[in-house]
């Protein structure tokens, strides 16, 4: 990643609404420790709320005043409502930072935003890289979970748990597979389930297509076409069996379009009527489909919402390949849960907690299209831009190292302490941990080479001191 050096980060950034807050601004590096005794002022301008108005806006903002000691600056504000906050901080006629703050109600405070996948695969099925060495790759990325799905095989997830035992990464391995059911080009991403789905119809195929001819075939409803009525029953046959598991049953990419002459079966009736059919529990609405087939997915969606149709949905890369994926990590999920752990995370997007994402462009200039309810897509938007990218700085170094702890070249101890930085951070950025401030050392350090920075010559002036050293020598 390309560097984003901040001098000051405001923590919380994300607050309790209606409550005060103690609020703290820190410096992120040493030459920009805050002016001992010094007053600074902070305007703290709501972005959606009736108090703000572009003509009138710093009439309309809230001003404070607070003094720096020990190189930071604390105070304490009530954030009002559930939006985005802009704060200025100002020294004299100096503007210092601007930074931004999300209040949220009770409910969402609660949960934890976690950065996802529920589809990709590994060279257990069609896939490149070995799974432990995948879980690596996501990490990298910024990831705090993903659910490995190969084709038909359950059993691959095992290899990564097994790798990594013992091991606190911070990272989870959500169960999942893909079911492809005989007879069938349906495909339905299972996550979350305790047992494989695939398995049953592998090992006794016979037995599968009996159940669906006694069981399944006459409960298809009657408005399903003749032709399509098989197809349909045994997706009511794996959308059973992941829910007896405890899972999530998925429906995959609706508008894959292989090339040559693979032609993806769900055309768009056959889709339309599956997703009403309420047997599935989320909708992949963004990934593994190229950017017509996302238009056109976000589109079929759109249509079923205003039939009343309510589903989750997620964004998925259905990685195969790194090197050249169009979706990976650009495709992805955000879900609210209140741990980072299987069952939390299931149970959060059954709940409708998820947001699907699509992301585009280049690193230092990445866009996102969000995708969910306009609470989360809002305060999603918000952390895209200010929370995933700094923990994704942070996880770099981890999923390197769990890389190379797989082949035997790092130590668990390294991979548990880059974890535990990631934890740091998370813990400061929504308030359940105080930030760091400077020690006694640090700041005779800085006080230090300010004045050795003083003595020295004149010249244009530093961020710190303009206005008091001003002429090129």
């Amino acid at each position: 990643m390309r560097p984003t050096p901040r001098n000051y980060m405001i923590w919380p950034s994300v607050v309790p609404a209606d409550q005060a807050t103690e609020m703290t601004i820190a410096p992120t590096e040493r030459a920009f420790f805050l002016f001992e005794d010094t007053e600074y002022r902070i305007s703290i301008i709501p972005v959606n709320s009736d108090e703000t108005e572009y003509q009138d806006s710093k009439t309309r903002r809230v001003v404070l005043t607070a003094v720096a000691h020990g190189g930071v600056l604390h105070f304490s504000y009530t954030f009002k409502g559930e939006q985005e906050y802009t704060l200025i901080l100002e020294q004299g006629e100096k503007l210092v930072q601007e930074f931004a703050v999300y209040s949220l109600y009770s409910d969402l405070y609660a949960l934890k935003p976690l950065k996802g996948d529920f589809h990709s695969h590994s060279y257990r099925s069609d896939g490149r890289q070995d799974p432990a060495a995948l879980a690596g790759h996501y990490r990298e990325q910024g990831y705090d979970f993903f659910a490995l799905t190969d084709h038909n095989r359950y059993y691959p997830g095992g290899e990564i748990d097994e790798a990594y035992e013992g091991v606190k990464t911070g990272f989870t391995r959500v169960f999942g597979e893909e079911v492809h059911t005989p007879g069938s080009m349906v495909h339905i991403v299972h996550v979350g389930g305790k047992k494989s789905v695939t398995e049953q119809y592998i090992n006794d195929e016979e037995g599968f297509e009996r159940c669906v001819t006694e069981e399944y075939e006459p409960r298809v409803p009657a408005c399903v076409p003749a032709h399509l009525r098989r197809r349909y029953a045994k997706a009511m046959w794996a959308c059973d069996r992941i829910h007896e598991a405890g899972g999530l049953a998925v429906f995959a990419h609706p508008f894959w379009r292989p090339g040559g002459s693979r032609i993806y079966n769900v055309y768009d009736e056959f889709a339309f009527l599956l997703l009403k059919s309420g047997m599935f529990d989320v909708y992949e609405l963004v990934g593994g489909m190229g950017q017509d087939g996302v238009n056109r997915s976000v589109a079929m969606w759109a249509d079923l919402r205003v039939e009343g149709l309510k589903i989750s949905v997620v964004g998925s890369s259905d990685v195969h390949g790194l090197e050249r994926s169009r979706d990976f990590p650009d495709h992805f999920t955000i879900c609210f849960a209140s741990e980072n752990e299987n069952d939390a995370i299931i149970n959060a997007v059954r709940a409708g907690n998820s947001v699907a994402v699509e992301g585009e462009g280049y690193e230092y200039d990445r866009k996102y299209r969000c995708y969910g309810s306009m609470r989360l897509v809002g305060y999603s938007q918000f952390l895209l831009r200010y929370f995933f990218p700094q923990m994704q700085r942070i996880m770099e170094g981890e999923g390197v190292t769990m890389r190379a702890f797989c082949m035997g070249d790092a130590d668990a101890a390294l991979i548990e302490a880059q974890a535990e930085q990631a934890e740091k951070f998370r813990a400061r950025f929504f308030g359940a941990m105080k930030p760091a401030e400077p020690t006694a050392s640090m700041l005779a350090f800085e006080e230090k080479w300010r004045a050795r920075h003083l003595e020295g010559p004149e010249t244009k002036g530093s961020h710190l001191h303009t206005g008091v050293i001003s002429r090129q020598l």
